[in-house]
């Protein structure tokens, strides 16, 4: 097996995880609409995000609606407010990695999504979540990757390099190489299940 055909089968498998949480959640959850509009979302954004590497902006703008109307239900007119805010709150926290190019946008806006539907606590403990769990997903990702590998290996060369000859240049001048990305709509997800399961990490 390929490392390519390694990364795509692995992608596809932890895809299939979340898109069958989702599809659990919605089966335990049937009456309570925040959890049915935001496991529906997931389970439709990490097929698309597994398959084509695309969250559809009609989708977000979906639970967007869905996020403001819920909230104005259960709130009245201060749901607005709550929708605003978890909005902004999901926008703001993924903003740098996203200008960084750590993330797309499609991911940004996913969250941000999600921020309109649950308010700007939700989001906040997702985002903690997501953190924790995209990082154990990147360093499985990291470690199948063949970009990973000569990375790690080039950069033991420039370690080994500068301490025979003291030139430091080598560090300076260097650049990643690297073009792996892995699809952060499942970390999303797998956030969203750890804090509707586990509860707040904080």
């Amino acid at each position: 097996m390929t490392t390519t055909h390694a990364i795509k089968m692995t992608r596809c498998a932890f895809g299939l995880v979340a898109m069958s949480l989702a599809m659990l959640f919605i089966y335990r959850h049937p009456s309570d609409m925040v959890i049915l509009a935001a496991s529906g979302y997931l389970f439709l954004i990490c097929a698309t995000d597994t398959l084509y590497s695309k969250i559809p902006n009609i989708c977000t703008l979906a639970l967007i609606t869905i996020g403001l109307v819920t909230n104005i239900v259960i709130s009245g007119l201060p749901g607005i407010i709550v929708s605003i805010t978890g909005f902004s709150v999901g926008l703001a926290l993924l903003l740098i990695p996203f200008l960084l190019g750590g993330m797309g946008a499609g991911d940004v806006k996913a969250l941000a999504a999600l921020g309109a539907l649950l308010g700007p606590g939700k989001t906040f403990q997702i985002f903690l979540y997501m953190g924790l769990i995209g990082g154990l997903l990147g360093i499985i990702f990291h470690l199948i990757s063949t970009d990973t590998r000569k990375e790690l290996r080039h950069y033991a060369s420039m370690l080994k390099n500068v301490y025979l000859t003291r030139d430091y240049t080598s560090f300076k001048n260097y650049e990643s190489r690297s073009t792996y990305r892995f699809p952060y709509a499942t970390a999303i997800a797998f956030g969203f299940f750890a804090l509707t399961s586990w509860g707040d990490i904080v």
